[in-house]
């Protein structure tokens, strides 16, 4: 990581044809907000690397003086950004930037080592979430989001094939690609899955006053959900308690979530996944995994679960997007999802072509 840090830092360009940007502004904005906003920052940067890191900062904010254009400025602030190894974290260049500069957000992204995330797919993926009969025992839900807008999805299709799900034994549930959102959206799907209690480690949020600020907007969201508000509304005022604390809403380390009623079906759950099953998706995995009824094929997923609930900052120049997790979990230290994904119960070669067909013959 750090040789390619270094090798970044020598190829940064100093000239480009791109837009007019005052680097050293959104450098100094990004490595303030990020200091006082990111949950993980004091995770990350201890009294062992703290010497190595701000000399790297200071090298990085020295380049960003000599440099007044977008493209140079993007590769030094996702430079920096990048030294966290967290994908929640990041500087990205604007949607309309990327639509407008296709070709040239193609090569500054060339620069960086690509993830492990990114594969090449053996099947094209469905992009909606979706209801499949595959036979008279067994059906798929193609669930490719956990946004918010899919929650209204999700649980207009629960509803709309209710009598299906409470009476054919085998579910195969594909999350390839589903690079999460929030929790809520699968919340339908839980009744279905559950056969023992839920233990959840539950996450809490850094109440810095930038924080409290974008959760304060967030409310004027028209899309965003009752629930959701007043989850926010409820945070909020949590967070106004304890300025620069990190906040707790549920209150406990742990706690359980126990149903009424176990489901004669499904009997059997199987759970698609791949290296870019991530965030949300990857919270639901946790919850579903303790279900006698779940086993979960594929690969290793994306491991982008530790710090979370990412807000976006309005960085100086209008090319860039900040993002910055405000939210950690309290999984950690003992138990890291970042970097690291969680494992499958049966791994799958990721050259099998027909990866629903092979698991529909398993069950």
């Amino acid at each position: 990581m750090k040789k390619l840090l270094a090798l970044l830092l020598a190829c940064i360009p100093l000239s480009s044809f791109s837009q007019q940007c005052d680097c050293q502004l959104n450098f100094d904005y990004t490595v303030s907000h990020v200091k006082s906003d990111y949950a993980g920052f004091n995770d990350k940067i201890k009294s062992s690397n703290k010497k190595a890191f701000e000399k790297f900062t200071a090298a990085l904010r020295k380049r960003a003086i000599a440099v007044n254009n977008t493209d140079s400025c993007y590769v030094i602030l996702r430079t920096w950004t990048n030294y966290f190894e967290d994908s929640h974290l990041r500087a990205q260049l604007d949607w309309r930037y990327r639509e407008k500069h296709p070709e040239t957000v193609k090569r500054l992204n060339q620069q960086f080592a690509k993830t492990k995330r990114i594969s090449t797919p053996t099947e094209k993926l469905e992009s909606k979430t979706n209801f499949k009969l595959l036979d008279n025992k067994t059906i798929v839900l193609r669930l490719p989001s956990f946004l918010w807008d899919e929650k209204r999805n999700i649980d207009s299709l629960l509803k709309a094939y209710e009598h299906q799900l409470k009476t054919l034994p085998n579910w195969i549930i594909d999350l390839r690609g589903n690079d999460g959102g929030t929790d809520y959206a699968f919340s339908g799907l839980m009744p279905y899955i559950y056969t023992t209690p839920i233990k959840i480690k539950p996450d809490e949020y850094l109440s810095s006053s930038e924080n409290i600020k974008i959760l304060t907007e967030n409310l004027n969201d028209s899309q965003l959900s009752k629930e959701g508000k007043d989850f926010i509304a409820n945070l909020i005022k949590l967070m106004k308690q304890y300025p620069n604390k990190f906040v707790n809403p549920s209150g406990k380390d742990n706690f359980e979530i126990k149903l009424d009623t176990v489901y004669q079906y499904p009997t059997k759950v199987a759970i698609l996944i791949d290296r870019n099953t991530a965030s949300s998706a990857e919270s639901f995995l946790l919850s579903a995994m303790q279900s006698t009824k779940v086993k979960v094929y594929g690969e290793n997923s994306s491991g982008m679960l530790d710090y979370n609930n990412t807000q976006y900052f309005d960085i100086p120049c209008k090319d860039f997007n900040l993002v910055i997790p405000i939210g950690r979990s309290k999984r950690l230290p003992e138990n890291p999802i970042d970097n690291i994904g969680v494992k499958p119960d049966i791994k799958m070669d990721v050259k099998i072509t027909d990866k629903i067909g092979y698991i529909k013959k398993a069950m």
